[in-house]
């Protein structure tokens, strides 16, 4: 199990300061937005344009920051991308611009998944994301990459049910855990069949980066894989 610090700006962390100017996340992201011009210097990453009344998933706090780099390595091209509590769609706008095949953003409120469709349509992706106005039950396929930025609690009661859509071979990153719910999460994952994860740290949140066991007798049945 690896912890990983990556170099972050931190004066990045305030909501305020995205909206001055662009700003990088990881070695490929730039989150930008709406109306504002994308620097020179920053040409070459994948823009995200934002609308800047989102009041989270701005890419400014840990969890979003944690789940975007973990994306831009699990992310290679052409892969089925679930987004669980897509909030404002960040993470769904960034899976498609990142090369996915294929993306589902799934949320219980319905003013996120409205503005999830306006950052897509932003970003000149209307299309590039399916956004279900529901829970993780909402969907039934499995999915080679899930990401679930969400409170552990809800992690917590949600599991099974995204350990049962996520492919063999796939990738689950899980955000939005707090340093002193570390250990009884991690338990939990080993419980559930799950590797030991990477571990990403930013500001005192922790993403988590994670596969499917495939040890001898850990791999459990599941349901035949169903159409999108």
């Amino acid at each position: 199990m690896a912890v990983i610090e990556p170099f972050i700006e931190h004066q990045g962390e305030r909501r305020g300061f995205w909206l001055r100017k662009p700003r990088p996340v990881g070695e490929k992201i730039l989150i930008v937005r709406e109306g504002q011009v994308v620097p020179e210097l920053f040409r070459s990453r994948t823009s995200i344009f934002l609308d800047f009344r989102s009041a989270f998933g701005t890419g400014g706090h840990g969890t979003t920051e944690g789940c975007l780099i973990a994306m831009e390595k699990a992310i290679r091209g052409g892969e089925r991308v679930l987004d669980v509590g897509t909030g404002t769609g960040i993470l769904a706008v960034a899976a498609h611009k990142l090369g996915a095949g294929h993306v589902t953003a799934v949320d219980i409120d319905r003013g996120a998944c409205g503005a999830t469709r306006n950052n897509l349509a932003l970003n000149g992706i209307a299309g590039g994301a399916i956004v279900v106005e529901g829970g993780i039950r909402s969907v039934s396929a499995r999915y080679d990459v899930i990401v679930a930025n969400l409170r552990t609690p809800v992690l917590v009661e949600i599991i099974d049910d995204l350990a049962d859509r996520l492919n063999r071979a796939g990738v689950a990153i899980l955000s939005g855990i707090l340093e002193r719910e570390i250990h009884p999460f991690l338990s939990l994952l080993d419980e559930r069949l799950f590797e030991p994860p990477e571990i990403l740290r930013f500001q005192g949140w922790m993403t988590l980066v994670s596969g499917k066991s495939t040890l001898p007798g850990s791999v459990r049945e599941e349901p035949p894989p169903t159409p999108p």
